[in-house]
């Protein structure tokens, strides 16, 4: 549940985004794969809630970013990187954000990171964010930290480097074993870490 403050904000988000796109309830509604009634809804005072997954939808429909609808100081904790030495991406599954980082604009998503095969660079715990705009590798991403996602649907967090031969990519761990030669469906650098203590004294104030 969001707080009122919360609520209202995403709401008069939301009104200025439609009148932007200079479109009413029910058709952004239908734009969007939701209920006829779904937008006016959440609209209304009473609302004390609204999920990612319908806020993703309205921004999808808004031509819009997840972040102008919820507000500049929040970003959406999308999932896990961890586990191991595997550092497979696992979906939150819940409604939590984080802080935005200072003088970052644009679509960002946190990932928290579970596992100490990355470290000393990531510890468990930590958060990182990305911003993903487009499929593919950038020849820039070479020797970046990455978050790297297969054709074959895991998602990693990973040091990206070349592969053995064109179209191949190497995902080097700091403390387990470099998975090689895979074929890469999309790959994003980390833009920004914020550390464990950091985001556990913030969550504090």
């Amino acid at each position: 549940m969001h707080r009122p403050d919360e609520m209202e904000r995403i709401r008069e988000a939301i009104r200025r985004a439609m009148t932007r796109k200079g479109i009413k309830a029910k058709p952004l509604a239908k734009a969007a794969g939701l209920g006829e009634t779904a937008v006016r809804d959440i609209l209304e005072p009473s609302s004390t809630d609204i999920k990612f997954s319908t806020l993703n939808k309205l921004a999808d429909a808004l031509e819009c970013s997840l972040e102008d609808l919820m507000g500049v100081d929040e970003v959406p904790l999308t999932g896990r990187i961890g586990a191991g030495g595997t550092i497979i991406f696992e979906d939150a599954g819940t409604d939590q954000t984080v802080m935005r980082p200072p003088n970052i604009g644009g679509k960002l998503e946190a990932l928290e990171v579970a596992g100490d095969s990355m470290m000393p660079k990531f510890s468990d715990g930590d958060v990182i964010y990305i911003q993903r705009t487009h499929d593919g590798v950038l020849p820039a991403y070479i020797g970046e930290y990455c978050a790297v996602r297969l054709v074959t649907g895991e998602t990693y967090l990973k040091l990206l480097a070349k592969g053995s031969r064109p179209g191949r990519f190497t995902l080097r761990s700091l403390n387990a074993a470099d998975i090689e030669d895979v074929e890469v469906e999309w790959a994003t650098p980390v833009v920004f870490i914020l550390p464990r203590f950091a985001r556990q004294r913030l969550t504090a104030i």
